[in-house]
Order: C-alpha cells, then structure tokens, then sequence
C-alpha cells in the first residue's frame, strides 16, 4: 500500500521575490537552492485548476533551504499576485512558518532593527513549571506569520 514518506517542501506565493528573499536568506541565513522562470500554455490551469481564468502561467520560482527545510516560493507574473496575503492567523487555511533559533533575544532584535514587525516581544512557553521554550511572531514581507522559537536544553 502507498505511503506517504516525507515532506517534500512547503510554498508560499509572494509579491516581489528579490524582497522576500531578502527576507529568508539575507536576514535569516537561508541558502537560495534553485530559481527559474516557469511557463506554459497549460501551466496556471495545472497550477490553479479551475480558478485559472486563462490557462497560460507564468511563475518566478525560488527554492530556498532554511534550517534543513526546503521552502518553495512562487511569484505569479502572469496571473499577476493581485493582493498580498491577509495576515490573520485565525482564518481557516492561514499558515505560518516557525524557524529555530539558538539565541531568540539577539535574534529578535537583529530583525527588529532591521524594520522587520513582530506582534509581540519574545514569549516563554512554561509546561509544567519549565521553561520550555521561548517564542515571537513576526511578519514576513508579505503578512505571513514567521514565527522564532529557541528550545530550552
């Protein structure tokens, strides 16, 4: 019987990619993999199925790997990215991405001071009595929630 094996990478769709790259690699440290330009007569209906108000597609595409995981990130020219993403955590389909970190306070305010925006100052997460871990969200270029966590040893 089939199985399912591992994740293979997870995808956000941006606005303009050089700025979220900025973001997950300049700021965060993560690797750019891989970036083409795909496109095809059938591609934005393989891609969007029948939301596609044209079959033809055009896609900026980045593979970037971050603390051992891949994120796929896609930048639709052709439908266009029309409206950037809503930001509300609480809507149903709403993602986040969290990343580890070993030091969240110097962390926290290297992305502070660069401009990015955080709900919050940094968070502890106390189960049972421990400190277990500590946590803050922030906002991505594009509204999505990128959340720091540091494990407490």
């Amino acid at each position: 019987m089939a199985k399912v094996i591992g994740i293979g990478h997870i995808s956000f769709t941006v606005m303009e990619m050089q700025r979220t790259l900025d973001f997950y690699c300049g700021l965060l440290g993560g690797t750019v993999l891989a970036e083409t330009i795909d496109e095809g007569p059938e591609l934005a209906l393989r891609v969007m199925g029948d939301r596609a108000e044209d079959n033809f597609g055009k896609l900026k595409v980045a593979m970037v790997e971050l603390g051992g995981m891949q994120i796929e990130f896609l930048q639709y020219l052709t439908p266009k990215t029309k409206v950037s993403y809503h930001g509300d955590p609480s809507r149903a389909g709403s993602a986040h991405i969290a990343v580890k970190v070993d030091d969240i306070e110097e962390m926290y305010q290297r992305l502070k001071s660069a401009g990015v925006i955080f709900h919050s100052e940094v968070n502890d997460c106390i189960r049972d009595g421990t400190l277990v871990w500590k946590w803050v969200y922030a906002r991505d270029p594009d509204n999505v929630c990128c959340e720091l966590v540091q494990v407490m040893d």
